[in-house]
């Protein structure tokens, strides 16, 4: 009875929790015509959808100090996908680190690609840091006969890496790695049709409502940061 007594109140305090979010308003850009909104968080496989009006999206009930990634499916059928470029945990960003160079890239690129892996296509969608960490987002594909193959199939999977650059030479970090996104296609057609229309927006990724903020606004400009509107 005890058990049953606790266990009531567990659920009654979490969905009281959950029901004290607050809300979050993203400002659209002039002419974007969006058909669909949500707001996830993947770690804590959170996903909440948005009411869309002609300038802007509501969410509600979010939670406070929680990394929010936000889709917006266009009414042409493009998808912004929101993408957090973050490094993965609060190290704090070295003073005075100077940007990333050529140098630097081709590194990246090398553990990328020209590591043998099981998959044959590795891109660096976005590279984001400095020159001691960086964050890249990679697309993985596997387009060549595997186990298990049914013939034709493809593997594609997006992740986040994570590097740092030690004394002149850059290393992924192990372990860290996050998977955004793995699916399995029948064929190449199946999988041009699922991925071609999906582009990754770093604007859009890990947007946080702060703390005892009951609602906040963001304003979305495609190639800037998204930024607070007061």
């Amino acid at each position: 009875m005890h058990k049953i007594l606790a266990l009531t109140c567990l659920l009654f305090i979490s969905s009281a929790a959950l029901g004290a979010g607050a809300d979050l308003t993203i400002q659209l850009p002039a002419g974007m015509q969006v058909k669909s909104a949500s707001a996830s968080n993947l770690s804590l496989k959170l996903e909440t959808p948005g009411t869309v009006q002609p300038d802007k999206i509501l969410f509600h009930a979010l939670l406070p100090e929680t990394p929010y990634d936000v889709k917006l499916t266009l009414a042409d059928g493009t998808v912004l996908q929101g993408v957090n470029m973050d490094w993965y945990n609060e190290e704090p960003v070295k003073p005075n680190a100077e940007p990333l160079n050529d140098d630097d890239h081709e590194q990246i690129r090398a553990v990328l690609q020209d590591i043998k892996a099981f998959t044959n296509r590795n891109d660096i969608l976005i590279l984001k840091g400095d020159h001691n960490r960086a964050v890249l987002l990679a697309q993985l594909i596997r387009d060549k006969d595997f186990h298990a193959d049914k013939g034709g199939e493809v593997i594609w999977r997006i992740e986040l890496w994570y590097f740092k650059n030690n004394y002149g030479g850059w290393e992924k970090i192990s372990q860290v790695n996050k998977v955004l996104r793995r699916e399995r296609f029948r064929d190449p057609a199946a999988f041009k049709a699922a991925t071609d229309g999906t582009k990754w927006v770093p604007e859009l990724g890990g947007i946080v409502i702060p703390k005892g903020k009951s609602e906040m606004a963001v304003k979305f400009d495609p190639g800037k940061s998204a930024t607070p509107v007061p």
